[in-house]
């Protein structure tokens, strides 16, 4: 009986054993359980939501329009995509980056650079013929300018830095080539870079090389080769590219667009003057309405200039149509147009001729004078925060930048000096060769007085008439050469620089409607 009883109390013990152990196993299943207080299961969410794949980028909002290609690309409807985690935290790093404050741009222009490519020559005497015979680019040290003038934009980062055309000396592929290398190391450094062509750029038979005492002809640039080689420097990020020339509309940010134009006459050869094709003007059109829908502020940039800028200059600068391309910007309120071509620095605002009807409102012109020429500046434009644009020159730092780079050459260590008398010693040479039957003396001083105001002309400096007509080297024109061409041009310059050309200012469409006083200065 004991034997039972006791056989009894284990089969007890064995069965609360099992029963505490069950409900210990319930115990830990109801702590990990994956239901929600509410009895909702998180994990049928989860299964049923679509997972984020390779292809999901596609689906975003951003839209891309290549105008070129004639084909647009519509933003997916926001409903096809999941709503992940991650995802919510970029829509929220966008909406703080939408949120940040508008900083109008500031961009950078730099105009007939005519890069030469060191491979071409050996500067020997050949070299030393072209100099003497030019209009006082500093050609051997262009290269040199670049570097330091890629220094100084990777310090001010501007929205963009352009380059109105006329890229290289004349037309050498090879010089495009080595140029847009110097402009691959500027995007490198975070400055993004735009381009269009010049006259000296394309289909260019001037083309050539100069070793020892041979100039000889190379293989010149083509507007395919121009469009490949420069591609990446404003066509590839186009808003639109125009079918029938290498101009494009850049959208530099949300409220301001460059319409860059190609001015340039290349077909079959190139031509010094310019001229924008009738089916460009046709674009450039759809391209201003489109942005006047926007409430876009559009900056034209070309090569040519749009106004008569120079008494000395009269043929092959300003455009040969710019009767009709006046009226087509004024038509749109286009603040400002900035041409180069000139190597003159000017500023002037369109007036109408007496008689000629037309709107209240005329467009400005900004002419660039040359990258290549003392003093070696580059414009400045700025959008301030009240509506104004402003622009203003720079020069390039070659001296610093020398410094820098531990060279040993005196000329780059004294740059400014070195330029400046280059390009005045060119035109005196130039100009002393053609005074004839003269004492030395006086021809020296003649010859400097031209060289001295083509100087002050080229860099868009004031200069006295008053003043300069009481010298005795302008009384030594008068007595000796009155009748001569040179002592016209001299004259010519003292008419055309009565004001100083190194600023303007204007004012966007927004703000001019309010009433606000333009800038009238011619």
């Amino acid at each position: 009986m004991n034997k039972q009883k006791k056989n009894l109390l284990l089969v007890c013990i064995y069965a609360i054993m099992l029963l505490l152990c069950f409900l210990i196993v319930l115990l830990l299943q109801k702590v990990h359980s994956p239901h929600t207080k509410d009895g909702n299961d998180t994990r049928l969410t989860e299964s049923t939501t679509a997972p984020y794949t390779e292809e999901e980028p596609e689906a975003e909002d951003n839209r891309e329009t290549n105008d070129h290609a004639g084909e647009t690309v519509q933003p997916a409807q926001e409903a096809t995509r999941p709503s992940l985690p991650h995802q919510t935290e970029k829509v929220v790093e966008e909406t703080k980056e939408e949120e940040k404050p508008y900083h109008p741009p500031v961009i950078v222009i730099a105009s007939d650079v005519h890069y030469f490519s060191p491979e071409l020559t050996d500067y020997g005497e050949a070299f030393g013929a072209l100099e003497k015979q030019d209009d006082g680019k500093v050609v051997r040290y262009i290269p040199q300018i670049m570097d330091a003038f890629t220094d100084q934009m990777e310090k001010k980062k501007p929205a963009a830095v352009i380059l109105s055309g006329d890229l290289t000396l004349n037309g050498e592929k090879k010089g495009h080539e080595a140029l847009a290398e110097k402009l691959a190391v500027l995007e490198e450094k975070g400055v993004k870079v735009l381009v269009i062509p010049g006259n000296h750029d394309i289909n260019n038979h001037a083309a050539a090389s100069y070793f020892g005492k041979e100039k000889e002809p190379i293989q010149e640039a083509n507007e395919k080769d121009f469009y490949d080689i420069y591609r990446r420097f404003g066509y590839d990020q186009a808003r639109s590219l125009d079918q029938n020339s290498l101009s494009y509309v850049y959208e530099l940010d949300k409220k301001n667009w460059l319409l860059m134009v190609d001015s340039a006459q290349y077909e079959p050869y190139n031509k010094v003057g310019g001229r924008i094709k009738e089916k460009t003007l046709d674009w450039m059109k759809v391209q201003l309405e489109e942005a006047k829908k926007l409430g876009v502020t559009v900056v034209v940039i070309a090569h040519h200039n749009l106004l008569k800028e120079s008494i000395l200059y009269p043929e092959d600068c300003t455009l040969e149509n710019s009767g009709e391309v006046v009226p087509l910007l004024e038509s749109f309120r286009i603040p400002l147009y900035i041409s180069g071509h000139l190597h003159l620095q000017r500023t002037k605002t369109y007036k109408q001729e007496p008689g000629e009807k037309g709107a209240d409102y005329h467009i400005s012109e900004v002419v660039a004078n040359s990258f290549a020429i003392s003093p070696n500046q580059y414009g400045v434009l700025t959008w301030t925060d009240d509506g104004r644009l402003v622009y203003t020159l720079e020069q390039t730092d070659v001296v610093d930048w020398g410094k820098k780079t531990g060279t040993t050459d005196e000329n780059l260590l004294s740059f400014n000096g070195y330029a400046e008398n280059s390009l005045k010693e060119v035109v005196y040479e130039q100009v002393s060769s053609q005074i004839k039957n003269l004492p030395k003396e006086q021809i020296e001083e003649m010859a400097k007085l031209y060289g001295d105001l083509n100087s002050d002309y080229c860099a868009g400096k004031p200069i006295d008439a008053r003043e300069i007509k009481s010298t005795a080297a302008f009384r030594l024109w008068q007595r000796n050469l009155p009748d001569s061409r040179l002592f016209a041009q001299i004259n010519q310059i003292l008419r055309d620089t009565t004001s100083d050309h190194n600023t303007w200012e204007g004012r966007t469409e927004e703000t001019k409607e309010d009433g606000s006083d333009e800038d009238d200065r011619e």
